[in-house]
Order: C-alpha cells, then structure tokens, then sequence
C-alpha cells in the first residue's frame, strides 16, 4: 500500500527534473541566439556617411589620379549639320573621379540623365555620382573630383544656391575627336527664330535691364560644370586644367541633401562670360539669376548626357 502511495510522487519528481533541464536548455539556446544577433546587427554601414554634414572639414583622401581611359578608333560618321571635327588635339578622356575607372561609374551613378524640356528648368540635365562604400573607399566626402577634358576654366562658385560651390570649364568642340564625342550624339541647335520667340531670360521683363553675355556666334564648345564641392575650387577664370588634374573635392555644399558629384555638361557657344552663377534663393543677384537663365534655359546652351563618355551603346 505504501508503495503504490509513493509512485505518483516519484512521477512529479521526474517531471519536475525534466522540467528543469528543458528550461535551462531554453535558456541556454536563448542566450547564445541574443549574443549571435547583437554581434551580427548591430553594424549600419550607412552611418558613417549619414553623419556628415556641410561643414566637415574631413581630409580629402590620398588618391593617385586615375590612368586615362583610350578609346578604340572607329569609323568616322558623316554628318552634313555636324562637321567632322579634323583638328581634335586629344584622343583621352578621364574619369571625373579620382581612382574609379570610368567603366565603374555606371554602378555609382545615383540619379541619371533626363533630358529637360526646351526653355524649362526641369528634368535633370546632369548625372549624379555618390555612394556610401565603394571598394575599400570609406566615404565620398572629400573624394578628389578631376577635369574630364583639358580646357579653360570660365567661372569659380563659392556655394551659392543650387550649384553651391562649383567650377565650369570650357572645351573647344573641335578639339574633341569623333571617337570620343559622335556627331550624332551632339543636339541638333535650337533655331535661332525660336530662341528668340521662347527664350525667357529675353522675354522676362525683370531681366530687361541686363547686358547680354559676350559670347562668339560661330564656334561651340563643350562646357563641364562640376558642382557641390567641398569647398571653392582654388581656381581662377582663365586658369587652364589638364584632363586628369584634380580640381576640387566631393561635398555637401548647394541644392543637396547627401554628398555626391554633379556633373553637367552643356554645348553652346564658345568664349561665354558667365561672370556668377545663383538662383531660387532671395539673396541671388539680378545679375546671377540672369547668368543662370542664359545656362540653364535659354536655349543657347543644350544638354548631353555625361553617361555617353563612359557607357557602350546597346
């Protein structure tokens, strides 16, 4: 009688000790999976990047200038609005970004070309180059930016809105070969009668009172404005740059939330005197709104997409 009194309690006993070990266990695997995960989650690779600001003063990094990039001849396109252009005096182009080869830029491009309509200030009439980490390179901010062609430096921008701090320089189209840039690739120019009728820094009442930018009539040139610098480019108007020379640093200065390159490129006539460049901002002078209609709206100054430096066509 005793014995079958004390059976059920040996059963709890068991059950309790098993209770024990399936709890401990639990708590084990708990711990183990808390340690895993906290070591494994808690690195944000954006943050770094996300906690500069306009004002860092952060070393530009100690890169060796990226090798040029040659293009393969090809055959010459015939062209009767184009003429060929027989006295090109390069066969180079460099990448904008020191130590990134050009056939890497696609993978880094953050907002590409679209085209603008005619006379309007829309669509993005540049290509946006940014990323957080690219191989083994921290950060943007600070990058070294290089002159994609030899040329003449036209204006230097200390952060004026939307370009914020900026330089612009200016190719001779003729000096750059069928190989680099195709007739076909260049706009067809905006008739002289719909500048005239359309063009709103002529037909802009507010801008009657200003003197026309000197400009030639009978030679174009390709214009390349790199914008959102770090700083003002130690530059001055006139200055010549070689292609590959470094001639400022990626920054946060201008229309930007984020660090990142823009690259705009432009062909108009030759010679333009911009004198400065502002706008959308009550503080822009008459003068640098002015400037900023002939670049960007005129007519006088179309848009190409950088891209076609440095992608195949399909």
């Amino acid at each position: 009688m005793t014995a079958l009194l004390s059976e059920p309690g040996k059963n709890k006993t068991r059950k309790s000790r098993k209770g024990q070990i399936l709890r401990s266990s639990y708590l084990f695997t708990l711990l183990i999976l808390i340690v895993l995960f906290g070591f494994t989650g808690c690195t944000n690779p954006l943050a770094p990047t996300m906690a500069f600001t306009e004002t860092s003063t952060l070393p530009v990094p100690s890169i060796p200038p990226t090798s040029t990039h040659t293009l393969s001849p090809t055959p010459t396109i015939t062209s009767t609005s184009t003429p060929t252009r027989a006295d090109a005096s390069f066969t180079e182009i460099c990448s904008p970004l020191a130590g990134i080869e050009l056939e890497k830029l696609h993978s880094i491009t953050s907002q590409a070309f679209n085209p603008p309509t005619p006379f309007q200030d829309d669509g993005h009439p540049a290509v946006d180059l940014a990323f957080f980490t690219f191989e083994g390179l921290p950060s943007m901010m600070g990058h070294p930016v290089q002159a994609i062609f030899p040329g003449k430096v036209v204006l230097v921008v200390d952060d004026r809105f939307p370009y914020g701090s900026m330089i612009l320089i200016e190719t001779p189209l003729s000096s750059i070969p069928n190989e680099l840039l195709s007739p076909t690739a260049i706009p067809t120019p905006i008739p002289s009668e719909n500048i005239i009728q359309f063009n709103p820094c002529s037909n802009d009442p507010v801008y009657e009172s200003m003197a026309p930018i000197s400009m030639a009539q009978d030679s174009k040139s390709i214009y390349v404005l790199y914008s959102h610098l770090l700083e003002k480019p130690s530059f001055t108007a006139g200055d010549e740059v070689a292609c590959g020379q470094v001639i400022g640093a990626v920054g946060l200065t201008g229309n930007t939330v984020a660090e990142h390159l823009h690259l705009e490129i432009r062909i108009g006539p030759s010679g333009a005197n911009f004198g400065t460049i502002a706008m959308y901002k009550p503080e822009a002078t008459l003068e640098e709104r002015y400037n900023y209609c002939i670049w960007s709206t005129s007519g006088r100054f179309q848009p190409i997409n950088p891209a076609i430096f440095w992608e195949t066509s399909p």
